[in-house]
């Protein structure tokens, strides 16, 4: 007598897609980073983890420092994308209203990877915040690339302004710019940018803080010791001459030091005509307004960072013209 056995586990075609497509996402990844899954999955599939570049050191290098930086990855993969243009009109601060398109200011068009996404899963990553990104990356097999967007920038700067409630519908369309290559320099960068953003919403919250505190010592015989304090204290973060992406942000890294150094930030060229040293009183208080005025420029770079920065790699007309 011959007993048939039952039928065992399969795995499905679906199952080997994305196991090809997390092997493309490493691919396009530098060796050097770390893409580690993320389990048990409740919409976020990955974290990358990022090290410093070694070709910013002219020295060899045989290990690889980490940054301590962080992004996560939801992972779509798919057999082919198929893209299509989108027009892209031009449109007034969506923090300060609800968005309204210009018809009539054609920005330009781009290309863009259209994909619907589960709202439960959009609503799950607002809840999040925005201090760390949740990257949408869409990997293409056949043309072996991996495209990117930033889920809760794209909520909270289209979802959120353009519609009265975007979980009212089960899915929404993700508009994945198809720019946003990751194995790309730019694409690289774009991620290395965004690994940094828990380290800059950090600093921003010290810069204000700090601001404020010398705008309430102003005239005080503590300002000047605590502005020196408070330059120590900042002067050593490791973002400072790693954020091209910005230059505003090294800018003022080098006035901090310059501050620490000569007792001046120099935000101001000397002038020859300037106050002399018989002008003693009016040339110490220039002084010490330039210092206030560097960590007021410090408190200004979070409003910058909401306005512009979270834009950028977007499908919008801020980030077309000034990401691409």
């Amino acid at each position: 007598m011959y007993i048939t056995m039952g039928e065992s586990k399969k795995r499905s075609e679906q199952h080997l897609i994305d196991a090809d497509g997390e092997r493309l996402l490493g691919r396009r990844l530098p060796r050097h980073w770390v893409l580690r899954p993320y389990r048990p999955d409740y919409g976020l599939d990955f974290a990358i983890e990022v090290f410093r570049d070694p070709s910013s050191d002219t020295k060899a290098h045989s290990t690889y420092e980490t940054l301590g930086e962080h992004v996560f990855i939801q992972l779509k993969t798919v057999k082919v994308t198929k893209s299509a243009p989108l027009k892209i009109y031009g449109r007034g601060n969506v923090e300060k209203s609800r968005e309204s398109l210009n018809k009539k200011d054609l920005v330009g068009q781009m290309e863009t990877i259209r994909l619907p996404i589960d709202t439960t899963e959009l609503r799950t990553v607002e809840r999040m915040g925005v201090a760390v990104p949740v990257l949408l990356v869409v990997a293409d097999l056949t043309a072996e690339l991996c495209y990117f967007c930033c889920i809760n920038d794209y909520i909270d700067k289209i979802l959120i302004p353009r519609y009265d409630d975007y979980t009212a519908k089960n899915t929404r369309t993700i508009h994945v710019p198809v720019a946003n290559e990751i194995g790309e320099p730019g694409g690289l960068t774009a991620l290395r940018w965004y690994a940094k953003r828990a380290k800059l919403y950090a600093a921003f919250q010290r810069f204000t803080y700090q601001a404020t505190e010398l705008n309430y010592a102003w005239e005080s015989s503590e300002f000047l010791l605590m502005a020196r304090y408070f330059a120590s204290r900042i002067v050593n973060y490791d973002f400072w001459e790693d954020t091209e992406m910005w230059p505003l942000i090294s800018y003022y890294g080098s006035k901090i030091r310059h501050f620490l150094e000569t007792g001046q930030p120099g935000l101001i060229r000397s002038d020859p005509l300037s106050p002399t040293s018989s002008d003693t009183n009016l040339s110490e208080e220039l002084r010490l307004l330039e210092i206030l005025e560097l960590w007021r420029l410090l408190a200004a770079l979070p409003r910058n960072y909401e306005d512009v920065c979270r834009e950028w790699f977007l499908p919008t007309a801020l980030g077309y013209l000034a990401s691409y």
